[in-house]
C-alpha cells in the first residue's frame, strides 16, 4: 500500500512540473523587478528581530519563532520552543514536548500546517490511546525547521478548524539561504537512561548565478534512550472500599485510592528525516515551489510494573476529611506486569505550489498530499501474573508530593509465589491521509481597498484504524512458573527521588519465555473476533470551502491596515465501523454534513511609528476528534471500562474577539498586551453510563454535544536587546511573556450539565529567557512555568484529576571557534523537576513522573 502511494505521488510531482513549465512559457513576463531577500543568520538576538518584524507586519494576531542559524532552532524540541509564544502551553510525554495548547484549549483544538499546507497526523500506538487530530511534534527534528508561526486571529483565506490557534511549521528554502550548507553533530546523556545518544543533521542549499533556480536537501538522524520512573495511582472513588466489620466508622461516603502501579518505563527512540525543496523562477511572473518531507520515527517500549489493586474491607482505616488515607486493604490483588512493543511512525508530505504574480493579479495553485502511518511493527505484548486476596497496608498521608507507603505480607521479589493470569497480544495499524487543492486569486487595486482575494479550497482526509487483540490464559491461569520465566529487576535506583516505603524492586516476568511457550502462530490466523471488529473503524472527511477577503490599507493621519472576509465551508463526514447487534457483529456506517459560514475581520491602527493597536473578530470551529466519530466501542483489558464514539457529533463553535496594543521601542525591542475572549456556543464532553456487554457490567464513556462556555485571557509579552549598554554588557537581552486564562464550560455529569474549567488549562503561565551574546561567546537560560490544571473529569463517584504547577529551567552555552565552527552545550530540566498530579485534594496522591535532567554537547560547522 505504501509503495503504490509513493509511486503515485512521484508521478503526481513529475506531472505537475511538466504542466507548470508549459504554463510558465505562456505567462506574461511583465512584472516589477524581483527583490532578492537573503536571510541574515547568526545569533539568537537576530532571530528575535526577524520574529518581531513578522509579528509587527502581520494582518492578524500572530506570534513567530525564527531559527537563529542554519539548522539551529532555539530548542531541540519544536513543541518546547513554542513555549516562548504568549498563550501557548505544551503537553509533555516522558520529558519531551508532544502536544501544543493555545489560549487554554488542548492540542485537538489546534491546526498544524507544514509550509501553509494541511498534513496527516500520526497516532499514538504505544499504549493504544488515541489522540485523533492532535499533531505529534516529536516526529519532526527541529534541525530541519526554519521557523514557526502561531496565528491566533484567522483571516477568511486560512484553513478553518482551530478554536485555539493555527501553527504553521516552516522548512528552509534555497532562495532563502543561497548557496550554503551546515552540519551538526552532538551527543546527549540523561540522568536516568544509561546511554550516550548521538544526533547528526546536515543541510545543503544551492542556487544558480541569477537566483532563478534553487535546490535544498537536508537530513537528520537521532537516537535516544529514555527512562521514566512513575508513581501511578489510577483514581480515587467514593465508597470503593468498606470498613472491616467491627470498625466504628463507615467508609460509604469516603473517597478511597484504587489501583497503584509503580512503573519503570524505558524507550529506545530512533528518528530519521529528510527534507527537500526546489524553487524555480521561470520568468518575472511565474515561480514554482516543491517541498518534500519524510520522517521515520521508531519507538521500542518496555514497561515493568506491579499493580497494587486495593480491594475488599479495610482494617484500621485512617480518614482525613473525606479521604481514606491509610489502613490495611484485606483483599488486595498484586499483579506483576510487563508490556513491550515496537512502533513505527512514518510521515510523508509533498507540496507543489505555483504562483503567477502579474501586474494586477496574483494566481496561486497549491496541491499537497500527505500520509501518516503509525503501527506496531512488533506487537504490544502484555504479561500478567497475579496473586489475589492479600492484606496490604497503604499510607497516603504524605500527600501528592511523595509516593504512598505500602507494606506487603509476602516478598514481592519472590516470583515463585505468583500464579499466572494471562498474556495479551495486540497489533495496531493506523493510516491517515490528507490531500488538498487550493486555488487562490488576488486582484490588486488602488485606494482604500488594496486588494481583493478569493478562492476555492478542497481537502479529503481519511483515517483508518485497525486493532486486534489476542488473549491466552490456557496453561497460564493459576499455574506457577520456574525462574526461567522471570528475570532480575533491571535498575537499582527505581523511584529513588521519592520518599516513603514505596516498592523499588519486584519480580519481573520474562515476556519472551511466556510468549515462546504459550503463543502459537496459529492464533494469528484465527478470524477476527467481534471485539477486534468493534475496535476498528474508518472515518472519511471531505471539506470544500470558498472565501472572499478584502485587504485594506490607508496612509493618512491615522494609518490603518487589515482585512475583512467571509469563508463558507461544507463538511461531509462518513464514519464506518462495526457494532454488535443481537450478539453478532454488523457493519454500520453514517453520513453527516454541515455548512458553516465563518466571518472574520482584522483591523490594525498605527497610532504612531512605535504604537500599533489591533482588533480582531472571527467565528471559528473545531471538528470533533476522529476517534470520537467512530461508531464502535473500544474496551480496556485492565478494567471494566469502554469508550465509544458518536458519529453524529457536531463541531465545536465559538465567536472570538481580540484587542491588543504593541509598542515597538527599538529595532529589537517591544512590549505588547492583549485581551481575548471566546464565546463557545457548542461544546463536546464525555458522558458515562453503565452498560451490560456480554454479561459484564461496563462503564461506557461516550462523547456528546453538551453545553456552552467561554474563555477569556490576557497576554503580555516583552523582549529587549540592551544595545545601549556599554561594552561588554550590550550583549544582554531578555524575552518574557505572561498569560492569564480563565474558562468555564458546561459538561455532563450524572446526566446534568455542570460548569467547570476546561481540561488542560492553566490559568497562569510564565516564560522567561535571559541571554547574553558578546563576540564569540553566547549563553541563554530559560524558565518555563505553568500552574495547576484539570487533567480529566471524574465519572460518577470518581474524583477529578489535576496536575500540579510545573516549571523547568533550561540553558545553553556556545562558543564560536571560528566564523564557521561552533561548539555548544545544552542542559534541560536543570532543577530535576517531576510532573505530579492529585485527585481533587492534594492529600489524594496521583501520579509522579520523574525523567531527570538531560545534557548535550555538539559541534556545528557552516560552509
Amino acid at each position: 500500500m505504501k509503495k503504490s502511494f509513493y509511486l503515485s505521488t512521484l508521478s503526481f510531482a513529475i506531472g505537475s512540473i511538466i504542466a507548470t513549465n508549459a504554463l510558465a512559457q505562456t505567462a506574461s513576463t511583465e512584472s516589477d523587478e524581483v527583490v532578492e531577500k537573503i536571510l541574515v543568520l547568526g545569533s539568537y538576538s537576530s532571530s528575535l528581530i526577524r520574529a518581531m518584524d513578522l509579528k509587527r507586519s502581520a494582518d492578524t494576531v500572530t506570534d513567530a519563532i525564527s531559527a537563529e542559524d542554519i539548522g539551529k532552532f532555539p530548542s531541540e524540541n519544536v513543541a518546547e520552543a513554542l513555549q516562548l509564544v504568549p498563550g501557548v502551553q505544551i503537553d509533555r510525554n516522558r520529558g519531551e514536548g508532544l502536544g501544543v495548547s493555545v489560549r487554554g484549549l488542548g492540542p485537538t483544538f489546534q491546526i498544524a500546517q507544514l509550509n501553509g499546507r494541511s498534513i496527516a497526523v500520526n497516532e499514538n500506538v504505544e499504549n493504544s490511546g488515541q489522540n485523533g487530530r492532535q499533531f505529534r511534534y516529536d516526529i519532526l527534528p527541529s534541525s530541519l525547521i526554519s521557523g514557526l508561526e502561531v496565528v491566533k486571529s484567522p483571516s477568511a483565506k486560512m484553513e478553518e478548524g482551530a478554536i485555539g490557534g493555527l501553527v504553521n511549521i516552516q522548512t528552509f528554502k534555497p532562495f532563502q539561504l543561497g548557496t550554503s550548507g551546515s552540519i551538526t553533530v552532538s551527543a546527549s546523556q540523561s540522568d536516568l537512561a544509561d546511554s550516550t545518544d548521538p544526533k547528526v543533521s546536515g543541510l545543503y542549499s544551492w542556487t544558480n548565478d541569477d537566483k532563478s533556480l534553487g535546490f535544498l536537501l537536508s537530513g537528520a538522524y537521532s537516537q535516544r534512550d529514555l527512562r521514566q520512573d512513575r508513581v501511578f495511582t489510577f483514581n480515587w472513588i467514593q465508597g470503593a472500599l468498606s470498613a472491616e466489620e467491627g470498625e466504628s466508622q463507615s467508609l460509604e461516603e469516603v473517597f478511597a485510592p484504587q489501583r497503584n502501579r509503580p512503573t519503570l518505563e524505558r524507550q529506545e527512540r530512533t528518528r530519521q528525516s529528510i527534507a527537500s525543496s526546489i524553487q524555480w523562477k521561470a520568468n518575472d511572473v511565474h515561480e514554482l515551489n516543491i517541498d518534500l518531507l519524510y520522517s521515520k520515527f521508531n519507538v521500542a517500549f518496555d514497561e515493568i510494573g506491579i499493580d497494587i489493586e486495593l480491594g475488599g474491607s479495610v482494617a484500621n482505616p485512617i480518614v482525613e476529611g473525606n479521604s481514606l488515607v491509610a489502613g490495611t486493604a484485606l483483599d488486595t490483588n498484586l499483579q506483576l506486569s510487563r508490556e513491550s512493543s515496537d512502533s513505527e511512525h512514518d510521515s510523508f508530505s509533498l507540496g507543489i505550489n505555483n504562483v503567477w504574480d502579474m501586474e494586477d493579479w496574483r494566481v496561486a495553485v497549491d496541491l499537497s498530499t500527505s500520509l501518516a502511518n503509525s503501527e506496531t511493527v512488533a506487537p504490544i505484548r502484555r504479561t500478567r501474573i497475579r496473586l489475589n486476596d492479600q492484606a496490604v497496608g497503604f499510607d497516603y498521608r504524605a500527600g501528592f508530593n511523595d509516593a504512598p507507603a505500602f507494606s506487603f505480607p509476602v516478598d514481592i521479589t519472590d516470583s515463585s509465589i505468583f500464579p499466572g493470569r494471562r498474556i495479551e497480544y495486540r497489533t495496531i495499524a493506523v493510516e491517515d491521509t490528507d490531500n488538498a487543492l487550493k486555488l487562490d486569486f488576488e486582484c490588486y487595486l488602488s485606494g482604500l481597498i488594496s486588494s481583493v482575494e478569493f478562492g476555492l479550497h478542497y481537502r479529503h482526509r481519511q483515517r483508518e484504524y485497525n486493532r486486534r487483540d489476542i488473549r491466552v490464559s490456557d496453561g497460564i491461569s493459576g499455574e506457577f512458573f520456574g525462574s526461567e520465566f522471570f528475570e532480575a529487576f533491571p535498575v537499582s535506583d527505581f523511584a529513588s527521588q521519592v520518599s516513603a516505603n514505596y516498592p523499588s524492586v519486584w519480580a519481573v516476568p520474562n515476556e519472551s519465555s511466556f510468549f515462546d511457550r504459550f503463543f502459537t502462530p496459529d492464533l494469528i490466523n484465527n478470524p477476527l473476533t467481534a471485539g477486534d471488529q468493534r475496535n476498528s473503524y474508518i472515518v472519511e472527511e471531505t471539506i470544500s470551502a470558498a472565501y472572499v477577503l478584502l485587504n485594506f490599507e490607508e496612509e493618512s493621519d491615522l494609518p490603518f491596515f487589515g482585512n475583512i472576509g467571509l469563508r463558507v465551508v461544507n463538511s461531509e463526514q462518513s464514519p464506518s465501523g462495526t457494532s454488535i447487534i443481537d450478539g453478532a457483529p454488523q457493519a454500520v456506517d453514517f453520513e453527516t454534513d454541515y455548512v458553516e459560514v465563518l466571518p472574520s475581520a482584522n483591523l490594525n491602527l498605527e497610532l504612531s511609528e512605535e504604537w500599533l493597536l489591533r482588533t480582531a473578530f472571527a467565528k471559528v470551529l473545531t471538528r470533533p476528534s476522529l476517534p470520537d466519530l467512530r461508531p464502535g466501542l473500544t474496551f480496556s483489558t485492565d478494567s471494566p471500562t469502554a469508550r465509544g464514539g458518536n458519529p453524529l457529533l457536531e463541531p465545536y463553535e465559538a465567536l472570538q474577539y481580540d484587542v491588543s496594543a504593541e509598542y515597538y521601542f527599538s529595532e529589537a525591542g517591544y512590549v505588547s498586551m492583549g485581551y481575548f475572549y471566546k464565546d463557545i456556543s457548542t461544546f463536546i464532553s464525555t458522558q458515562a453510563q453503565l452498560l451490560d456487554v456480554e454479561g459484564t457490567e461496563v462503564i461506557l464513556s461516550a462523547p456528546s454535544n453538551t453545553g456552552k462556555g467561554d474563555i477569556s485571557g490576557l497576554e503580555i509579552a516583552y523582549q529587549q536587546v540592551f544595545e545601549g549598554l556599554p561594552s561588554p554588557f550590550n550583549g544582554l537581552g531578555i524575552q518574557a511573556n505572561y498569560t492569564f486564562v480563565e474558562s468555564e464550560v458546561e459538561v455532563s455529569q450524572d446526566g446534568q450539565l455542570v460548569a467547570q474549567p476546561i481540561a488542560g488549562l492553566s490559568e497562569n503561565s510564565v516564560n522567561v529567557v535571559a541571554f547574553y551574546e558578546y563576540g564569540n561567546f553566547g549563553a541563554r537560560v530559560g524558565y518555563n512555568w505553568r500552574d495547576d490544571f484539570l487533567v480529566s473529569n471524574g465519572v460518577g463517584a470518581v474524583s477529578d484529576q489535576f496536575q500540579d504547577a510545573f516549571g523547568t529551567v533550561d540553558s545553553s552555552i556556545f562558543y564560536d571557534i571560528s566564523e564557521s565552527i561552533r561548539v555548544q552545550f545544552e542542559a534541560v530540566n536543570i532543577t530535576d523537576e517531576s510532573i505530579k498530579t492529585y485527585f481533587d485534594e492534594r492529600i489524594r496522591g496521583g501520579r509522579i513522573d520523574h525523567y531527570g535532567r538531560r545534557f548535550s554537547l555538539g559541534v556545528s560547522a557552516k560552509f
